[in-house]
């Protein structure tokens, strides 16, 4: 496919690996780079759209790209900023893809390249992160413009950074960033503190989470979190981009299926998925069902296919560790169903031996296998409860999140236990 005015190259590093073009009604084209197809160490971008010389056309590729970039009121607020229409994709894109989830960027053909562009960061003091917190329109002002060019899906306020030297920078034109800082709602003043305390209870009770890190370099405190599709280098700079893409965008789906009763990814089809394409597919099953045990344990009901991911590297596809672990039942007004069905079931509360037996049966394993899954992710949590809520105290204080969270997951894990040995 011939260049044209408006075309966005799609690149990992300094290899071309695509072009990117829409149609007068919006819709995306994708086509893979002769010289990509020929190279020896090339990828498909993802699942979806395996490496071939046609063209894409809509389908797969609209939605692998258009899950790059925010959603809701941050994605509202940026069009509003950079004077773009909400519903046009690849002017967003144009706009902020130097900096997305994975290691691909998107450039703007008719752009100077600048050789420096990808090594520019700009220090962020204690004062600048905490308007971040106070004027709720800093992030669409951080995420679009000439000098910053980020992109993070979703709806949540939270801005790709970079930590080195312990010190915390805003990535400028597409340079690469190695964390996330997620910032305090304005309903939910500390749903970070919730998401340090559920992340950190995942790893203490096994699970393969993110590390993150409650910061009180603003007020209420943000959340850091590493990035996993990010590593430490020497060469040419201390971070490469490792490519990763979530399970919608695996699937061909767009972002406004996220949800199962939206149209989105059921757990059999995660299963599927992984026993389909991943190079580990028995030890990352057994990942998803912790995952999905741990969720109803932890009382976070918004485990929806953008919410779980898959890393790209010289091992091949794998599952990618677990991010976004929030206790979502937590606060009032927020959706108390699951995301993803158990055996015919979204609300937790209904989740007796019977529904893990159905749900083993849909996933053709072992009734018994899902059975053991269930008693030892609850009784792993009723154990590491009580030393992870002290250490968290001793860390970051006597949070409000502590005086009631702990509290309603040792209850989950009891009324779970009991109902999987009824």
């Amino acid at each position: 496919m011939t260049t044209a005015r408006g075309d966005l190259a799609v690149r990992f590093g300094e290899h071309d690996v695509g072009l990117l073009r829409a149609s007068s009604d919006g819709v995306m084209t994708f086509v893979y780079d002769q010289a990509w197809i020929d190279l020896d160490t090339s990828f498909p971008v993802s699942l979806s759209l395996p490496i071939r010389a046609d063209p894409y056309v809509g389908g797969a590729a609209h939605a692998f790209f258009s899950n790059l970039l925010p959603e809701g009121g941050v994605r509202q607020a940026v069009c509003r900023r950079l004077g773009i229409s909400e519903g046009n994709d690849v002017a967003l894109l144009r706009a902020i893809g130097g900096e997305c989830a994975g290691a691909l960027t998107i450039l703007d053909l008719e752009a100077p390249d600048r050789p420096s562009s990808d090594h520019e960061y700009e220090e962020m003091d204690d004062r600048r992160l905490q308007s971040l917190v106070s004027d709720e329109q800093v992030v669409p002002l951080l995420v679009g413009g000439e000098t910053t060019r980020l992109s993070l899906a979703g709806a949540q306020d939270k801005v790709p950074v970079a930590l080195l030297d312990d010190k915390i920078y805003l990535p400028l034109s597409r340079s690469p960033s190695t964390h996330i800082l997620k910032l305090p709602h304005h309903r939910y003043p500390h749903i970070p503190a919730n998401e340090a305390y559920v992340m950190g209870l995942a790893t203490r009770v096994g699970l393969d989470a993110v590390a993150v890190t409650l910061s009180g370099r603003t007020d209420p405190a943000s959340l850091l979190v590493a990035r996993y599709d990010r590593r430490p280098s020497r060469d040419p700079w201390p971070v490469t981009r490792v490519h990763q893409e979530d399970v919608c965008q695996a699937l061909g789906l767009a972002p406004a299926s996220k949800y199962e009763q939206e149209g989105g990814p059921t757990v059999v089809d995660v299963v599927r998925l992984v026993r389909a394409h991943m190079t580990r597919p028995v030890v990352d099953v057994g990942r998803i069902l912790e995952w999905l045990v741990f969720n109803v344990v932890a009382g976070n009901s918004d485990g929806h296919g953008k919410n779980l991911s898959i890393l790209h590297d010289e091992e091949g596809p794998r599952l990618a560790p677990f991010y976004d672990l929030v206790s979502t039942r937590h606060y009032p007004g927020i959706d108390r169903q699951m995301a993803m069905s158990i055996g015919g079931t979204r609300n937790p509360d209904e989740l007796g031996r019977a529904r893990w037996v159905q749900l083993a049966k849909e996933l053709e394993i072992g009734a018994g296998v899902l059975v053991d899954i269930v008693v030892t992710i609850s009784e792993r949590c009723l154990e590491a409860q009580r030393s992870w809520t002290a250490e968290f105290r001793a860390r970051y204080g006597e949070q409000p999140i502590l005086q009631t969270l702990p509290r309603a997951i040792t209850t989950r894990a009891r009324r779970l236990r009991k109902a999987i040995e009824a």
